[in-house]
């Protein structure tokens, strides 16, 4: 389970240690660590870019030549083969000289003798992602153009991976594992109140409880949300799966 330590702070506020030091103490008081991971080593000059026009490229039916705005005076000419980019697409752009994951480097060059200076990056590409992913990352259309990527998808991050055992499902969560956090560093366990609003309508209108069998079961609760809006999730609800390696529809 990837778990960003920042969201453990977020209910831990009072931890105050470097990765390496919750690593080193959750392994010691039985929390099975695998490793933690810096989501922005070795990423250089990976900037949010804006596809601004598309053609054919002329020497190969599978590559398109875009023109890609980074924030500079003048866009840049990409070449690649995703077949998801689309004007005014929002996407991820290594330039030249910049740096990947594992210390890849990407330099301008010749791709079927059109010059391309830099590439547009998937997840896997920018290691935020363990599988090959099919297609260049879309960004929001409000993704500031010429933003740090490290900032937009919260890679200044460090991420802890656990093996949750079978014998603590309790810590199948964030709040769990933030919860044996603070009991393992004899820190507050803080969690966000929410009081929910209601209105004088019946619930029982919308949805009904019944328990068959008390003996088993004894409360079950349920309510109901009118008026729910499907838009893209908050920039900061977006970093937060983005660092667990989950991606976020909506």
């Amino acid at each position: 389970m990837d778990t960003p330590i920042s969201w453990i702070k977020a209910y831990v506020p009072d931890l105050d240690c470097t990765p390496q030091e919750y690593a080193d103490k959750m392994t010691l008081s039985g929390s099975n660590m695998e490793s933690v991971t810096y989501l922005d080593k070795n990423l250089e000059k990976i900037v949010v870019g804006k596809i601004e026009k598309i053609e054919k490229h002329p020497d190969a039916d599978k590559l398109v030549v875009c023109q890609v705005n980074v924030g500079e005076d003048e866009d840049i000419q990409i070449v690649t083969g995703a077949s998801n980019v689309f004007e005014g697409a929002v996407v991820p752009v290594a330039k030249h000289k910049s740096t990947l994951p594992g210390g890849i480097k990407i330099t301008k060059g010749k791709l079927r003798g059109v010059m391309s200076y830099g590439m547009m990056c998937s997840t896997d590409e920018l290691g935020i992602s363990k599988e090959r992913a099919s297609g260049i990352l879309i960004l929001p259309d409000d993704t500031p153009i010429g933003e740090d990527i490290t900032e937009t998808l919260g890679l200044n991050e460090s991420v802890a991976e656990f093996e949750i055992t079978s014998n603590r499902p309790d810590c199948m969560s964030i709040i769990g594992l933030a919860r044996e956090s603070a009991a393992t560093f004899n820190r507050e366990f803080k969690i966000p109140e929410i009081k929910p609003t209601g209105n004088n309508e019946d619930v029982n209108d919308y949805a009904k409880v019944e328990i068959a069998d008390p003996s088993i079961c004894p409360r079950y609760t349920a309510r109901a949300v009118k008026n729910v809006k499907i838009g893209p999730s908050p920039q900061w609800i977006q970093r937060r799966l983005t660092a667990c390696g989950l991606r976020s529809v909506s």
